[in-house]
């Protein structure tokens, strides 16, 4: 487009990727455009073009909302290989957003009837408004991925990026570079130059799950971040910058991690300045039922069984199992019942597993502590799973749906022999 008329039509019509804008048009300054732009689309990218004897309006053009500026003339190659990576992280962020949205329609998940979910719920939308840190602790299944996306989706910058990052999943190299991106070069695989999560992130929300698991050489490099907001990518030494609000989780204690020497208190305090604790499933019984209701509307719907009913008792009789795996588990039980069961009717033979357990409970029931009951439960389930993987560990912790670390640590504090089975 030659003016900014045409240039405002063309955005309204076919909604670019990406906006090359000149300062000087025939019909007015850029900037005009620029704010125009920022204003009604402010998701696409704006890259200004500039004569030297100008960039101090670049400057200000970059105070706008533009991502950087050119100065005239532009060498072409330069030009193409800018884009051509920008284009590549839109691709990424896009992928991201994808992922986001698989989940948008799940956060519903975590609210509940319960006078402690309605609580938490009441903090988190409150936190959502402020730019503060935030721990989200709670067992493993129980949605603490659902609960941080739901602050992202209620605070300022739902519009932004929400990053997501496992720390329990990638080894200290790979997930340095996944956080803070890395230089082509780098190490051993490093074939191109790539963004980090960090960068991905910026103005929106990035979320670090496992947050316990992180290595301690990159807890300090996290802490820097945090206090500066500024990071170096693996094999650079050119100092970059990133504006994020940060969500942390994770179903470790923590306090003992520091006692332990494998997780810095500095960085402890950074990261806990607001905590939200999601309680466990069977800490809230009356939760069940509608949880169970959502899972059942969505498996019926994708399984192509529009007709299937459910018994009117069936949600109490979910209310006595206690759920050790939270949410995930439900969930699990759910679908699992819906794909085999070949009648019009969900009913608690579609859930052998409560059956056995109610069974169990009637025959052979020692009234206790509740403590001691659910560490006993505990430890008599992982060693049957054990038994049933003659020891192996990690097919032991996938068949949990649990990282193999916190299954160690499990037998750890359990005292389960792994050398039994």
């Amino acid at each position: 487009a030659g003016n900014i008329r045409d240039a405002r039509e063309l955005i309204q019509k076919n909604r670019p990727t990406i906006v090359l804008l000149d300062l000087q048009l025939p019909d007015g300054s850029g900037l005009e455009l620029l704010q125009q732009i920022k204003q009604f689309t402010p998701e696409i990218p704006v890259f200004i073009l500039t004569a030297y004897g100008t960039i101090d309006r670049a400057v200000t053009a970059m105070r706008e909302g533009a991502e950087n500026f050119f100065t005239k003339p532009i060498e072409p190659d330069h030009l193409l290989l800018t884009l051509h990576r920008f284009a590549e992280k839109l691709l990424v962020l896009q992928k991201l957003q994808a992922q986001t949205l698989d989940i948008a329609d799940r956060w519903q998940m975590i609210i509940g009837e319960s006078r402690a979910m309605k609580r938490l719920i009441q903090d988190a939308l409150a936190a959502a408004q402020k730019n503060v840190t935030i721990l989200i602790t709670g067992e493993t299944g129980i949605g603490k991925h659902l609960l941080a996306y739901f602050i992202h989706q209620n605070s300022p910058r739902a519009q932004f990026p929400f990053v997501h990052v496992n720390c329990a999943t990638l080894s200290e190299t790979l997930l340095e570079s996944d956080l803070f991106g890395h230089e082509k070069g780098a190490f051993t695989g490093a074939t191109r130059q790539k963004s980090g999560r960090v960068e991905l992130a910026h103005r929106g929300t990035l979320f670090l799950d496992e947050i316990g698991e992180l290595p301690v050489t990159l807890q300090a490099k996290l802490l820097h971040f945090l206090e500066y907001g500024e990071f170096l990518r693996v094999g650079s030494t050119e100092t970059r910058h990133a504006d994020v609000r940060l969500i942390c989780a994770t179903n470790r204690a923590l306090d003992e991690a520091i006692k332990n020497g494998v997780f810095r208190q500095d960085l402890y305090y950074r990261i806990h300045v607001v905590q939200l604790h999601i309680p466990p499933l069977r800490e809230r019984p009356q939760d069940i039922p509608l949880l169970f209701h959502h899972f059942f509307n969505q498996f019926k719907k994708e399984f192509g069984k529009p007709h299937l009913q459910y018994a009117a008792d069936l949600p109490d009789r979910l209310m006595t199992y206690p759920w050790y795996g939270n949410i995930r588990e439900l969930k699990n039980a759910v679908e699992r019942a819906i794909v085999l069961t070949n009648r019009n009717e969900l009913t608690i033979r579609d859930f052998q597993f409560l059956q056995a357990s109610e069974k169990s409970v009637q025959e052979d029931f020692t009234p206790g502590p509740l403590q001691e009951a659910i560490t006993r439960f505990k430890r008599d389930y992982i060693q049957k799973v054990l038994k049933t993987t003659h020891g192996n560990q990690t097919r032991a912790a996938k068949i949990l749906n649990i990282q193999r670390s916190y299954l160690n640590r499990l037998m750890k504090e359990l005292q389960i022999n792994p050398s039994a089975f």
